[in-house]
């Protein structure tokens, strides 16, 4: 449902990129520009550029070390308490479209977009997807304590490490930009984007 819905965006940004390149070869380039620099629909392309990521999280928190001695023998057959949970996530990243950095500026022939970088949007654990199993010692029981105390530490390294993935905020960034040119193509007009305090991309040349 999500991919068809993107679908339909993605051929009514294309159809309006199309009108404003006609409607300018109609009556100059007025309609163009007032399109192009048109900060509601950059927000809009940028909503729809949204990077989707769905994995596995899987954490394991255990008293005792594998280590074969007889210690840790005596360890695992009294006070053993281990604790695997494992839950799928899904991850949204991309750009916020209430932030100052979001603008547009033309200078003559050029369109220069600007936008905040790529980040993580939201995180969310599927908790009513959780794999879980647990091995306890004979003088150890079942702590909902201990359960959660996991479970809490497993959602804040994930997180972390979601918010730290250079990879995924790239790939957010690949697909804004691929959007980003679908929607200006038709419309014979140099643009660069500058994503945070990067250097600026070019989008297209000069057209002359």
């Amino acid at each position: 449902m999500k991919l068809r819905h993107f679908l339909v965006a993605l051929v009514l940004l294309a159809g309006i990129s199309f009108a404003a390149y006609y409607i300018g070869k109609q009556k100059g380039t007025t309609q163009i520009t007032q399109i192009a620099t048109n900060e509601v629909l950059i927000k809009q392309i940028a909503e729809l550029s949204s990077l989707e990521v769905q994995g596995n999280a899987s954490i394991t928190e255990s008293n005792v070390s594998n280590d074969g001695s007889w210690t840790d023998a005596l360890r695992k057959l009294f006070v053993e308490n281990t604790i695997q949970i494992s839950i799928p996530y899904i991850a949204k990243y991309g750009v916020r479209t209430d932030s100052n950095d979001l603008r547009i500026v033309q200078e003559e022939d050029i369109i220069h977009i600007y936008l905040p970088e790529p980040q993580l949007l939201s995180f969310e654990m599927r908790l009513d997807k959780v794999s879980n199993s647990s091995k306890l010692g004979w003088m150890q029981s079942e702590s909902n304590a201990a359960y959660n105390q996991v479970q809490k530490k497993l959602y804040e390294q994930t997180r972390s490490q979601m918010e730290q993935s250079s990879k995924n905020t790239e790939q957010a960034k690949a697909k804004i930009i691929a959007i980003l040119k679908q929607y200006y193509q038709p419309m014979q007009k140099k643009v660069e984007v500058t994503f945070g305090k990067e250097s600026s991309l070019t989008l297209f040349p000069s057209l002359q």
